[in-house]
């Protein structure tokens, strides 16, 4: 049995084709905004994913919520949220609504406990530890506990066994022209970081109606990495 950890994949349907085959595919959130194409993570997600929980850029589109996104990626952000809004249809923003914060998962013989960030707050941006402590609190039974968010991959032993795990960002990693995951198998968790086609993903962002100065932000983090502290 495998289960494909992904997060934060920020409409770059571009970084799903290095993906590999899984038994289970579990979603920690942040499907929208920065990217070229929600609607097609959305689809992704609807026919792909076996759990998904709402990010932070998630509630913000589906609720026009703050996104607590720091100062660097503002514009960024609330401009291609603006975009995404013209492209989605009334059953995509319906899907968003409908994700929740927290989703417990049990496969095999495995319960899998899910939350964006902090299990009461999908904006808190905190290390590992902190995000699955959090999350501890509210499924004491998970064997596994799988956060996103901070786009910082790690893999965590907690006390008495349990594993906490962060696969990163797939559609937008800290690493230029690479995407971010994470794989579970039979009770090993290994992070992965593949190479995807950033061209595409830079000529689709092209033709994305944002702002110049907000795409030349955007242009720069998927071509050389964004800041982990952007959020």
């Amino acid at each position: 049995m495998n289960v494909l950890l992904v997060s934060d994949l920020h409409a770059n349907p571009f970084a799903l084709e290095v993906l590999p085959k899984a038994d289970a595919v579990l979603c920690m959130g942040d499907l929208v905004d920065y990217g070229p194409d929600p609607r097609a993570i959305i689809a992704w997600c609807r026919t792909r994913a076996d759990a998904v929980v709402h990010g932070n850029h998630d509630r913000a589109l589906a609720y026009d919520e703050d996104d607590g996104v720091a100062p660097a990626m503002r514009e960024a952000s609330r401009s291609s949220r603006d975009a995404h809004r013209t492209l989605l249809d009334d059953a995509d923003v319906d899907y968003l609504r409908a994700l929740p914060r927290l989703a417990t998962v049990r496969i095999g013989t495995e319960t899998f406990a899910l939350t964006h960030a902090f299990a009461d707050d999908p904006r808190h941006y905190g290390p590992l530890a902190e995000a699955a402590a959090s999350a501890r609190l509210a499924v004491l039974s998970a064997g596994v506990f799988a956060v996103g968010h901070t786009h910082v991959q790690g893999v965590l032993v907690l006390e008495g066994g349990a594993v906490a795990v962060n696969p990163g960002s797939l559609g937008m990693s800290s690493e230029g022209g690479r995407a971010h995951y994470a794989m579970w198998e039979d009770g090993r968790t290994t992070l992965h970081s593949a190479p995807y086609d950033v061209a595409a993903t830079l000529d689709a962002l092209a033709e994305m109606p944002v702002p110049d100065s907000a795409r030349a932000v955007l242009r720069d983090a998927f071509r050389n990495g964004r800041r982990t502290s952007a959020r």
